[in-house]
């Protein structure tokens, strides 16, 4: 009911609504990319507490197969921050590889 509740949402508004599982096969291949972006120093959020405090908060599963997901129940607090880059980054980077190009590309920056 949900899922359907939000596709209908999201068609209301102009979006596709994309189902992403929580299990290994879904948030392994990314939390992997995720993991090494994070150890090369490639993710940056300019110190944003909630995600210091969320990245600070994960436990990290493995299965036999050696497919990784964050655990939210086993970690210790709220972990949602990270959980939500995971899926970001998936739906960015396997989304069917059309590129639309960027609003900076016609615009440039904007400063304030």
């Amino acid at each position: 009911k949900i899922r359907r509740d939000l596709e209908e949402l999201g068609a209301e508004h102009g979006f596709t609504v994309f189902p992403f599982g929580q299990g290994f096969i879904s948030m392994s291949p990314t939390s992997k990319d995720f993991y090494q972006f994070v150890m090369e120093g490639k993710i940056r959020h300019g110190r944003h507490p909630v995600l210091d405090w969320n990245m600070g908060n994960v436990i990290v599963d493995q299965d036999a197969a050696g497919n990784i997901k964050p655990n939210k129940k086993k970690s210790t607090e709220k972990i949602d921050g990270v959980v939500a880059l995971i899926m970001g980054l998936a739906r960015a980077t396997l989304g069917g590889g059309i590129d639309n190009g960027s609003v900076y590309d016609e615009r440039g920056l904007l400063f304030i």
